[in-house]
């Protein structure tokens, strides 16, 4: 080998300059291949940029995430582009002549993808600037042992909504961490797997393309399908939507997510149906990964942790330490991205690649399942089992590395519904959750120092100590965050909690402890920064002790969404914020002081709701207690326990819509006196094959038919989803008085389709300032309550302007202002 320095000191490795090596594998395949027939290829070129030496520099310079990723895409882009262009060249020269099928320049581990006969190949291997050729061997996901689906959102339970959560986050401590103001907020989660069904309750909401405006207009920084080319998320089965909610799932959905306040992003390229995903596409996604936005120059669009359920196997023509993947995973975690992969669901014979890997303490990082419902948590049958001879010498090694829950996992499964599977699979979206905790408490730590940290914190099983069952022990995320905080420059921490709503009259206080770890907070330097909306405005905080602050909030318009975050100066010239990434990550609060309730529906009586069948076969909307019994799933119980809710041809077994709209309309809802009208509704929607049947919501001005559609549900479903709206969303003005609607529709009328309707609430945040003859709830009562009073004059049974509550606005309510005087 030898050595040679580019840009800024970084070494590239090249091989010496002969003729390349044809993999033993590839060159069996060869000889089998007909003269005439094409095979796929990976040609590694001898330059290869040293990603451990890049990574010693930027650990001795103490570079952060943004520099990282930086300077490693930067680097790796430039090699390519300087040691590529002749073979490249060669190859678009020969793809014109139609010697080859087709060239792709790679630049994550300077390759070039080729598909070609087998003599054009062996032509290449004698290049000598080709250092090894590999077959492009397809990849496919770990798949789950057992799957139990669908398994129903809160079965049999009478209240619908967030509920406990499952064993397995409880198994790896993710609550407590969440009660520390932990929960993955500002961290940016991916995973590569078989897609993400973009629309489920529990995820849809994370999505980074959703979640983040930054993302508006760029669908594809946020979602990578080099196969079908989805720029929404979508799941070609059903494996990577499981995954993602193990990560992050949450409300409006169940609670299925370590870290529910992450977002995410996805590259969908493992076992695409009939597809085969090759190590190419898998390059490719990782690429994407490396700088969705094209721009190397930011960061925020890079994930802090990739989970990967999938490897490959010697059934795949991989033999045992295949070293095909590693060079490109080193790449992704010198840029900062840490990688988790499954060990694998064959027992004791064995591990996946590239989860068999040992070459040092670190890679690859490879997740065993444990039974989360034991107490013991035992170790799962299926779990793959080290030793690894996967080691620079061939020696053997402790894998798997570590351990977490894989058994009877209940997650997100495609179309709002609910399954357990069990697998290493599962055990692995465990552990990026908890890396994403852990980023979150301390984005500055490296790859290295969080493995680290998830290593010594675990809680050992099995035999004492690292074992070829649980490696180092089961995760646990508390010990871990409480070790992260302990490394950070600055911690945070807020003695009396933060709070859900911010007083609108300025009464808002948080108390603020700045500690230090390995530098410490200047004294005095402590500020909050503050917006509804616009630049953020800077407060110099309260200090009441040393390093003790309090933070007062000024007074918000009535409903302002406030977002807030803090900051200190250390003694080592640095400003750190909190939350680390602020202001792209921040705390948010609404000004309100409290919650009123206009109006409620639990259809126990006939409150004036109208059914409307427009060519509809059957299936109407109807009032009544479910009688379930389809094979779709139908409701067994209503959303709220009352007993009654609108379902359609409420019968037993699957009579369902057919054909339609058939039409659930409200009655008038009087929303004049609410400050910030909001709905909440409850549905149910079953589909059989998701052929474009659906549940439309809308929204009209009462005495209108300006219908504004609020969502357009699709199947298949199976489970009571709450659902939350802001009228002056979809009506602006907001008027006086609206209506919603639900539409259902099997068209074309082939599958069997049901929908429920229930407990429906029309709502408000308030602004009173309990101060007797404030009207107008300024926090102060003064002329301009009186100018609200003389505005209302005369019968006004229940308004704010009636302050005696005789239902008329008069002469006492004056007086009643007067006496209040402040």
């Amino acid at each position: 080998m030898r050595g040679k320095v580019i840009s800024m000191g970084v070494l590239v490795v090249s091989a010496a300059a002969n003729a390349g090596q044809v993999d033993p594998a590839l060159e069996v395949l060869l000889a089998q291949t007909a003269p005439d027939a094409s095979i796929s290829v990976l040609v590694y070129l001898g330059d290869q940029v040293d990603t451990a030496d890049l990574t010693l520099q930027l650990d001795r310079v103490g570079a952060r995430r943004a520099t990282r990723n930086h300077v490693v895409v930067d680097e790796l882009k430039n090699l390519a582009a300087f040691s590529q262009q002749a073979i490249v060249d060669e190859c678009e020269a020969a793809l014109a002549a139609g010697h080859i099928q087709k060239v792709e320049p790679l630049w994550l581990s300077n390759c070039v993808r080729v598909d070609a006969t087998p003599a054009r190949i062996r032509d290449l291997a004698e290049r000598p600037d080709v250092d090894r050729i590999f077959h492009n061997f397809p990849i496919e996901l770990i798949i789950p042992v057992h799957e139990r689906l669908p398994v129903q959102a809160h079965q049999n339970e009478p209240v619908v909504g967030p509920g406990a959560p499952e064993p397995g986050i409880a198994a790896v401590r993710a609550p407590e961490v969440w009660s520390m103001g932990i929960d993955g907020s500002g961290v940016l989660v991916a995973s590569l797997d078989t897609g993400v069904d973009g629309s489920h309750p529990a995820v849809s909401g994370r999505w980074a393309g959703v979640a983040d405006p930054r993302y508006e207009g760029h669908p594809e920084w946020a979602f990578f399908d080099p196969v079908t080319g989805w720029t929404f998320p979508q799941d070609g089965g059903s494996h990577g939507t499981h995954t993602m909610g193990t990560i992050c799932g949450g409300a409006p959905g169940d609670v299925i997510g370590v870290a529910p306040g992450s977002t995410w992003i996805h590259a969908a390229v493992i076992d695409r149906v009939d597809v085969h995903t090759t190590i190419a596409d898998a390059i490719l996604a990782f690429q994407w990964m490396l700088n969705p936005d094209g721009d190397p120059l930011t960061s925020w669009d890079v994930p802090a942790v990739c989970s990967n359920s999938w490897g490959v196997a010697t059934s795949h023509g991989y033999p045992e330490c295949d070293e095909e993947f590693w060079s490109f995973l080193d790449a992704c975690e010198a840029a900062d991205i840490l990688m988790v992969f499954a060990a694998g669901n064959e027992g004791a014979t064995g591990l996946r690649r590239p989860s068999d890997r040992a070459t040092d303490e670190y890679r690859t990082l490879s997740v065993a399942a444990v039974d989360a419902h034991v107490p013991e948590y035992p170790i799962a049958g299926f779990s793959s089992r080290g030793p690894t001879q996967c080691t620079p010498d061939g020696s053997e090694a402790i894998k798997p590395d570590i351990s977490a829950p894989g058994v009877q996992v209940r997650s997100s499964y495609p179309g709002g519904l609910y399954a357990e599977f069990d697998g290493t699979s599962m055990a692995t979206p465990h552990l990026a959750g908890v890396v994403a905790l852990v980023r979150q408490a301390n984005p500055d730590l490296s790859v290295e120092q969080v493995k680290q940290i998830l290593f010594d914190t675990s809680t050992d099983l099995g035999e004492p100590g690292e074992d070829n069952d649980y490696g180092h022990g089961l995760v646990d995320a508390v010990a871990a965050v409480e070790l992260a905080h302990m490394t950070a420059g600055l911690t945070f921490a807020f003695p009396d909690g933060r709070p859900d709503f911010m007083d609108p009259y300025g009464n808002t206080v948080i108390r603020v402890v700045v500690t230090g770890q390995w530098t410490n907070p200047v004294a005095g330097s402590g500020k909050l920064h503050l917006s509804t909306g616009g630049p953020f405005e800077v407060v110099t905080m309260e200090q009441v002790l040393p390093n003790v602050y309090d933070a007062m909030f000024p007074a918000f318009a009535c409903g302002a969404d406030v977002t807030y975050f803090f900051s200190s100066d250390t003694t080592g010239g640095e400003t750190i914020n909190h939350p680390y990434a602020a202001p792209t990550a921040a705390f948010s609060a609404p000004a309100f002081t409290g919650q009123v309730v206009a109006f409620t529906e639990d259809f126990e009586v006939d409150n004036g709701w109208v059914v409307e069948n427009i060519a509809l076969d059957d299936g109407a909307w109807e009032r009544g207690i479910p009688a379930g019994g389809g094979d779709r799933g139908d409701p067994l119980i209503d959303a709220d326990g009352s007993g009654q809710c609108y379902l359609t041809d409420n019968a037993p077994g699957n009579s369902d819509v057919d054909g339609g709209p058939t039409r659930l309309t409200s009655p008038t809802l009087d929303v004049s006196w609410l400050t910030d009208p909001q709905i909440t509704y409850h549905r149910w929607f079953t589909n059989d094959d998701n052929d474009g049947d659906t549940l439309i919501v809308e929204v009209a001005e009462e005495g209108t038919d300006a219908w504004v559609a609020v969502e357009s549900v699709t199947g298949p479903g199976g489970t009571w989803i709450p659902h939350t709206f802001r009228v002056r969303d979809y009506l602006d003005p907001v008027p006086d008085q609206v209506r919603v609607r639900f539409n259902a529709t099997d068209n074309p009328n082939d599958s069997v389709t049901e929908a429920a309707i229930d407990a429906i609430e029309v709502w408000s945040y308030d602004c009173d300032s309990g101060l007797e003859g404030d009207v107008n709830d300024d926090g102060f009562v003064n002329f301009g309550d009186v100018i609200r009073i003389l505005g209302n004059w005369g019968a006004c049974s229940g308004c704010s302007e009636d302050v005696d509550g005789d239902g008329i606005v008069g002469f006492s309510d004056v007086l009643r202002v007067f006496m209040n005087w402040s």
